[in-house]
């Protein structure tokens, strides 16, 4: 379920465990309401410094973004 979404930022309740999701804004912008069920592609993203989660509503927006993260010096 949507708990909250902000620009870039969603909050989502999975289970009764709740998960910040990075989006883009194409994504962002064709989100249910707050309250509603949605569903989500993910992409998790670990690093020295950071875990990261990622969301896309469609898996070409989520193959360009594993696309671009290969990519030397982008993400």
């Amino acid at each position: 379920m949507l708990i909250d979404k902000n620009p870039l930022q969603l909050l989502v309740d999975c289970n009764c465990v709740g998960y910040e999701v990075s989006v883009p804004m194409s994504t962002f912008y064709n989100l249910p309401a707050s309250g509603e069920t949605v569903t989500l592609l993910t992409h998790f993203v670990v690093r020295e410094d950071a875990q990261q989660l990622f969301g896309f509503l469609t898996d070409g927006e989520r193959q360009t973004f594993r696309q671009l993260v290969r990519i030397s010096g982008v993400g």
